[in-house]
């Protein structure tokens, strides 16, 4: 497991992102095995250019910001949340070329993911002139 004082990132890709209103898609941790990066593996900086090879798929899906959470932070929202599961983990599932990828494999809900997301600390790229 990726223990609670680690921090991850996840891809805010334009199908979870409203460019319109800047606003995050409730879908963005819901569901179960959520793929996630470590940043203890691969600091932020790196992990654009490891997102756009690994998760973006142009045109239809480009990476617009990246989300990032402490474990420990994550797994106090599950405990909180009303219809809690029992614990939330990270758990390491480093593929070749992406030492630093992770899954959360518990079935989130919607209304979770969107506690999660009022935590998250978004990132803009730096240069970036997305808006």
């Amino acid at each position: 497991m990726v223990p609670p004082e680690e921090d991850i990132a996840r891809a805010i890709c334009s199908n979870h992102w409203d460019a319109e209103n800047n606003l995050i898609s409730g879908s963005l941790f819901k569901g179960s095995g959520t793929s996630v990066s470590r940043l203890a593996v691969t600091p932020l900086p790196d992990t654009w250019d490891l997102f756009r090879q690994n998760v973006e798929s142009p045109p239809e899906r480009i990476l617009m910001r990246i989300g990032t959470i402490n474990v420990g932070e994550l797994q106090e929202i599950g405990r909180k949340y009303l219809t809690s599961i029992t614990e939330i983990t990270v758990e390491p599932r480093p593929e070749p070329g992406y030492e630093s990828h992770a899954e959360i494999p518990q079935k989130i809900t919607r209304g979770l993911s969107n506690e999660i997301i009022k935590a998250l600390n978004v990132h803009i790229e730096a240069g970036s002139s997305t808006s």
